[in-house]
């Protein structure tokens, strides 16, 4: 079964998605910030990391610096955001994420994101 690592703030939101991605097949461990991500990314070793932009302590961004420059680089990060900014997406590209995925979104375009990037 693919482990996907999902790094989400808002509790209500990170638990919808969790039981979204079970119903849909995938493991599912949970962070939440993107502290505790790195934690979890080198004690589960996911196949992708789900990874929220806005969060406290260590937002999507600063995760996703740290993360390609470890000896886990090889796991994709998607980063996801409710940010409406234009140049959000390519931002999160630039940054080393494989994909961007805007909030709110629906569990199947989720899912066809997180298909293209598992491995």
């Amino acid at each position: 079964m693919k482990k996907i690592l999902l790094i989400e703030d808002d509790y209500n939101l990170r638990e919808t998605t969790v039981e979204l991605l079970k119903f849909k097949g995938y493991d599912v461990v949970e962070a939440n910030n993107g502290v505790e991500g790195l934690e979890k990314v080198s004690r589960e070793l996911p196949h992708l990391i789900l990874c929220d932009i806005m969060m406290p302590k260590m937002d999507g961004y600063e995760f996703l610096k740290v993360h390609i420059s470890s000896v886990f680089n090889t796991i994709p990060v998607l980063l996801v955001s409710a940010r409406t900014e234009p140049n959000v997406r390519d931002n999160s590209i630039k940054s080393g994420a494989k994909g961007f995925i805007p909030k709110p979104f629906h569990i199947e375009e989720l899912h066809e994101m997180v298909q293209l990037f598992i491995l």
